[in-house]
């Protein structure tokens, strides 16, 4: 009888503690909020696309902080913000989240441009020329913009 009482109650510690740990409850993302930060996403790449620096860096910003992407749209998602800081000349922002994609990004080269381009735009063309090498070498097929 012991025996049975103490497998019980360690059965139900062991399911409270499951429960805990796989984030029931209330630190769980909603699935609205997972989706209100996939259109974030979405927005912000199709602003970049558009060449909206301005309204892709807010959007990026905004679906980073909020959560609720896997981290391969995460890791894309500092890449995008990387491009839209670049081009909306906040050089400081993008140094800063290139230092953070250069640890979590998938695509590399895609860093080297990107490192490549904020070089550029802060006047070292050698550093620039040096980044775009690197990102070739990762890529022979990498684009480097004009």
């Amino acid at each position: 009888m012991h025996i049975r009482r103490f497998v019980i109650a360690n059965g139900i510690i062991a399911i409270a503690v499951l429960l805990c740990v796989s984030g029931c409850g209330s630190s769980q993302m909603r699935a609205t909020d997972i989706a209100a930060s996939t259109q974030t996403f979405e927005d912000a790449v199709a602003k970049l696309a558009a060449k909206d620096y301005a309204g892709s860096k807010e959007a990026a910003q905004a679906a980073l902080k909020s959560g609720g992407l896997s981290a391969d749209q995460a890791s894309e998602l500092l890449l995008v913000l990387v491009e839209a800081a670049i081009g909306a000349g906040d050089l400081d922002l993008a140094a800063s989240k290139l230092v953070e994609a250069e640890s979590v990004a998938n695509d590399m080269a895609r860093v080297a441009v990107l490192q490549g381009l904020l070089e550029r735009k802060r006047g070292d063309q050698s550093k620039a020329q040096a980044a775009f090498d690197k990102a070739r070498s990762l890529d022979p097929n990498v684009r480097i913009p004009n």
